[in-house]
C-alpha cells in the first residue's frame, strides 16, 4: 500500500482546500521513503493523522464505541470555523488516494468522506464516495467500505502503523506497557477474532445447557444471568457513555482554562463598556417603574378598591336588586289601591242593587286587594339605600367594571412592575459585581470556577473507574458461579463437541502465539540493538505466550529489569516493539508517526534518525516539531527525505498554512 495524497477541505485547523503529496518522489524511489511534516504544537500535525484515520475508518476511528449523536458532534466540531468570514462554514471534506497491489496488479483507490450540517435541525449528513482508477463506484455503503478496508488495513492493525508518542509511552510505561503490548500482539495474531469465536461458542453452550438443566439449576441460572446482564449493562454504560462523556468534559474544561489564561493579555475595555451599558439600562428601567407605579396609583383612585372586597360588593349588588324589585312592587301597590277604591265607589252607584249584594261585592274586592297591599307594605321596611333604579344600575356598572376591567388592569400592571423590578435588581447586581480591576479579576474568577469544575469532573472520573472495578469483580464472581453450573451439565454430545472445538482453538492459539512470538522476539531484539546507543546490548528477548510478560536478557544470560532501563531506553524499547510487530505482521503498509522523539536524549534520537525511520517502511510519514527533528538531526535525515511540509498556524487568520519546506527553508533546498 502506498499513500499518494490527502485532501483536506475546511477540516480542523485547515481552511479551504489543502492538498498534500504523500508519495515518495519518483526521482529517488525507496531510497528516500520519508515525507517530513514540521510544525509546532497546535499547528495541525495530529489533525492530519486523525484525518487519515477518519477517512479510512469513519466512526470507528475514534477508538471507542461512540453513539451516532456523539459522532455527529465530533464531525460538527471538526468543521473549520475559526476565520473572520461573515457566514459560518457548514461543510467539510477529507479525501485520500492510495495504490494497492493485489496479484501483482496495482490499483488506485480514492476515498472521500464529506459531511454537511443541515440548518433546519443541526443534523449532520455524511457522504462516502469511492473511486477506483478514477471511476466512481456506485451504491457504496459504509458497511461495504468497512469490509473492504479491513482486508487491506484492518482498523485493529492500524495502531501498529499509524501511531503517536502516546502509543509509545503506553508500551514504555511500566504500569500499562504489558496491557498495551498484549493488546497489540493479540491484534497482530488475530487472537481477538479467535477469542470472539470462543466467546460465541460459550454463549451457545450456555443456551444449550440452560434448556437441559434441572429445574432448580434453571432458576438459579436465570438469577445469575440476570445479575450478569445487569452488571454488563452498567459496565458498558460506564465505559461507553459516562466515562467518555466525563473525559470529554475534562478535555473541554482544560481547553477552557487554557483559553481563559490566554485571554488575560487580550482583554481591553470590555468591562468599562459594559458598565456604561448597564447604567443606561438601569436608568431606563427606573423610568419605566415610575410610570407603572403612577398608572397603578391612578387606578387605585378609581374603581379598583371595590375589587378588593368582592363579598361586600356582591351583597351591595344584591341589595340594589332587591330594592329595585321593592320599588316596582310599591308602584303596583298604589295601582291596586286606586283600582280598589274606584271599584268600591262604582258599586255604590249601581242602581237597583240591594244593599246586601253591594256589601258582598265590597267584601270580595277588599278580600282580594288587602293581602297584596299588606305584603307590599311589609316589604317597604326592607329598603335601606333608597336609590332610584337608574342610580342602582350605575352603581352596578361600577362594581362590574372594578371586578373585571380594573382588577385585570392592576394585575397586569403589577406583573409588569414585578418583572421590571426584578430586571432592575439583576442589573444592580451586575453593576455591583464589576470590580475596580475590570480586566483581570473576572477572568481570575472564571478560572477559579473552571478549576473547581475540573476538579469535580476528575473526582467523577475516579468514582466511575472505581465503580467499574467493583462491577467487574462482581461480574467475575457471578461468572464463576455460572461456570460451576455449566460444569454440572457436560453430558450432551453437542456440548462435548463445543468443548472439543474450544480445545482445538486453545491449541491453535497456543501454537500460533508461540510461532509468531518466536519471530517477534528475534525482531524486537534486533531492532532494540539497532536503536540503542550502547550497541549490541540484548542477547535475546523472551515473551511469555500466556500473559505476554516481556523479559530482556544480556549476553551473560542475566535478566535486565525494565525498571533498570532509562526513560529514553524504555522509549526505544517501545519503538523496537512496534517495529517488530509491524515486521511480524508481514503487511507492506506505510508508517505514520506523530511526535516520537520528545522524550529521547540526543544519542537515542540520532539512532532513531539513522537506523529506524529510513528502514521502518517503504513509506514513512513523520510528524515532528522543531525541537525533535532540529537542524542537526534534519541534516542527518536529509539523505532519506523525499520532501517536506511546514505546518504553521497563522494567528491572524486562525488557520494552518502549508508550505513545501521545513523550519529552515534554505536547508530544505538541498533535497532537490
Amino acid at each position: 500500500m502506498l499513500l499518494k495524497k490527502i485532501i483536506l477541505e475546511n477540516y480542523g485547523l485547515y481552511a479551504g482546500e489543502v492538498t498534500l503529496d504523500l508519495s515518495p518522489r519518483s526521482a529517488h524511489p525507496l531510497k528516500r521513503p520519508i515525507i517530513l511534516f514540521g510544525g509546532k504544537n497546535g499547528s495541525g500535525k495530529t489533525t492530519l493523522l486523525e484525518a487519515i484515520k477518519l477517512v479510512l475508518y469513519g466512526k470507528n476511528s475514534l477508538n471507542k464505541r461512540v453513539s451516532k449523536t456523539e459522532y455527529e458532534t465530533y464531525l460538527r466540531g471538526m468543521i473549520h470555523n475559526y476565520g473572520h468570514s461573515v457566514l459560518p462554514c457548514n461543510f467539510a471534506r477529507v479525501a485520500i488516494e492510495f495504490d494497492y497491489v493485489t496479484l501483482g496488479e496495482s490499483t488506485t483507490y480514492s476515498v472521500e468522506r464529506s459531511w454537511q450540517v443541515l440548518n433546519e435541525n443541526n443534523k449532520v449528513k455524511e457522504t462516502l464516495q469511492i473511486f477506483i482508477n478514477g471511476q466512481p463506484e456506485s451504491n457504496v455503503t459504509e458497511e461495504y467500505w468497512k469490509g473492504f478496508i479491513e482486508g487491506i488495513v484492518p482498523e485493529r492493525l492500524s495502531q501498529l502503523f499509524f501511531f503517536d508518542g502516546e502509543k509509545i509511552k503506553n508500551i514504555a510505561d511500566d504500569e500499562h506497557g504489558n496491557e498495551t503490548l498484549a493488546e497489540s500482539i493479540k491484534t497482530l495474531l488475530g487472537l481477538d477474532v479467535v477469542e470472539k469465536l470462543k466467546a460465541d461458542l460459550t454463549i451457545f453452550k450456555k443456551r444449550e445447557l440452560k434448556n437441559s438443566s434441572l429445574e432448580n439449576d434453571k432458576k438459579k441460572w436465570a438469577e445469575i444471568e440476570k445479575e450478569i446482564g445487569r452488571h454488563e449493562k452498567e459496565i458498558y454504560s460506564c465505559l461507553s457513555e459516562f466515562l467518555p462523556s466525563v473525559r470529554t468534559q475534562i478535555e473541554g474544561k482544560v481547553r477552557e482554562i487554557k483559553n481563559r489564561k490566554n485571554a488575560l493579555h487580550r482583554e481591553g475595555n470590555l468591562f468599562a463598556t459594559r458598565h456604561d451599558a448597564l447604567k443606561t439600562e438601569r436608568n431606563k428601567l427606573e423610568a419605566e417603574i415610575q410610570s407603572l407605579e403612577n398608572a397603578i396609583r391612578r387606578e387605585c383612585e378609581k374603581n379598583f378598591p371595590f375589587s378588593l372586597c368582592p363579598s361586600i360588593s356582591k351583597l351591595l349588588k344584591k341589595q340594589l336588586s332587591t330594592e329595585n324589585t321593592l320599588n316596582r312592587q310599591a308602584i303596583v301597590r298604589d295601582e291596586i289601591k286606586t283600582y280598589r277604591d274606584e271599584l268600591l265607589e262604582a258599586t255604590r252607584t249601581i242602581a237597583d242593587l240591594p244593599s246586601s249584594i253591594i256589601g258582598r261585592i265590597d267584601d270580595l274586592i277588599t278580600s282580594l286587594a288587602e293581602p297584596r297591599l299588606e305584603i307590599a307594605g311589609a316589604r317597604k321596611n326592607q329598603i335601606i339605600l333608597g336609590h332610584t333604579e337608574a342610580i342602582s344600575h350605575a352603581i352596578d356598572g361600577v362594581l362590574d367594571s372594578a371586578e373585571k376591567e380594573s382588577k385585570d388592569l392592576v394585575r397586569k400592571l403589577s406583573q409588569e412592575l414585578q418583572d421590571i423590578t426584578q430586571k432592575l435588581r439583576d442589573i444592580i447586581i451586575e453593576i455591583d459585581k464589576i470590580p475596580k480591576d475590570e480586566q483581570i479579576r473576572p477572568i481570575f474568577e472564571e478560572l477559579a470556577i473552571l478549576n473547581q469544575e475540573h476538579g469535580v469532573l476528575l473526582q467523577e472520573e475516579k468514582r466511575l473507574v472505581e465503580k467499574v472495578d467493583v462491577l467487574k469483580n462482581a461480574l467475575k464472581m457471578h461468572q464463576r458461579e455460572l461456570e460451576k453450573l455449566i460444569e454440572r451439565q457436560q453430558s450432551q454430545d453437542r456440548l462435548k463437541v463445543v468443548d472439543k472445538i474450544n480445545d482445538v482453538l486453545d491449541d491453535y492459539l497456543q501454537k500460533l502465539t508461540v510461532s509468531k512470538i518466536a519471530q517477534l522476539k528475534k525482531s524486537v531484539a534486533q531492532a532494540f540493538n539497532s536503536l540503542s546507543r550502547k550497541g549490541n546490548v540484548l542477547d535475546k528477548v523472551e515473551i511469555d505466550p500466556h500473559n505476554f510478560d516481556v523479559t530482556l536478557y544480556d549476553h551473560d544470560g542475566n535478566a535486565i529489569p525494565k525498571a533498570r532501563l532509562s526513560s529514553g531506553e524504555r522509549q526505544l524499547y517501545a519503538v523496537a516493539m512496534l517495529w517488530g510487530l509491524a515486521k511480524t505482521s508481514g503487511r507492506p503498509l506505510p508508517v505514520i508517526i506523530d511526535t516520537p522523539l520528545a522524550r529521547l536524549d540526543s544519542d537515542h534520537r540520532m539512532n532513531l534518525i539513522t537506523n529506524y525511520f529510513p528502514e521502518a517502511s517503504h513509506q514513512v510519514i513523520l510528524l515532528s516539531t522543531d525541537t525533535e527533528v532540529d537542524q542537526k538531526l534534519f541534516s542527518e535525515l536529509q539523505p532519506y527525505i523525499s520532501h517536506c511540509y511546514h505546518l504553521k498556524f497563522n494567528k491572524e487568520s486562525k488557520c494552518t498554512e502549508v508550505k513545501e519546506e521545513y523550519f529552515w527553508p534554505e536547508e530544505t533546498l538541498c533535497l532537490n
